[in-house]
């Protein structure tokens, strides 16, 4: 191979080289933003209950579901599904305990804490505190914006905690 061959090596080399540079730059933006968002989103969105910060992290369609429940579908169902938990827990708080980013997906686990002293759903307000742990599959667009949510928790560890119980079905 003579002097042009291992020059052209070296550009064709330093080409590939850049392109995997960019494409490494990219992936550390997305990531970048996707743990700003999240951020935003539980420390401005649910601990301090502000929802003009939702549309500048999620898109317009942004669908949530609880426990496999399609419960929002665009911003103003998703604001509307939070409230029901703002109204019951006035002084709620979520804490995140580990993430993990995958491409475009963020997976969490975390814990919900609050004391039930409004209206929650239909359920009247019963005074009692509770914790529940539950687990996050967030997926993001591109520029790092919110898409979707699937929120895995006990819905009867919250009840029993709030003082409802489990009554045994009749069986005959």
């Amino acid at each position: 191979m003579g002097r042009r061959g291992v020059i052209l090596v070296i550009i064709v080399f330093l080409g590939i080289n850049c392109k995997e540079n960019n494409h490494y730059e990219k992936e550390i933006e997305l990531e970048n933003a996707i743990t700003k968002n999240f951020g935003s989103f539980i420390t401005n969105a649910w601990n301090h209950k502000n929802m003009d910060s939702l549309r500048s992290i999620t898109v317009e369609n942004y669908s949530r579901r609880l426990n496999g429940i399609m419960v929002a579908e665009n911003h103003n169902e998703l604001e509307a599904n939070m409230n029901i938990y703002f109204n019951g827990f006035p002084d709620l708080k979520v804490s995140i305990k580990k993430t993990i980013i995958k491409d475009n997906q963020l997976y969490a686990s975390w814990t919900f804490e609050g004391t039930n002293t409004g209206t929650f759903g239909e359920s009247a307000a019963t005074g009692k505190r509770i914790a529940v742990n539950g687990f996050s599959e967030v997926t993001f667009n591109n520029e790092g914006k919110l898409i979707k949510e699937d929120i895995y928790y006990n819905e009867l560890a919250l009840l029993q905690q709030m003082g409802y119980s489990l009554v045994p079905p009749i069986v005959e």
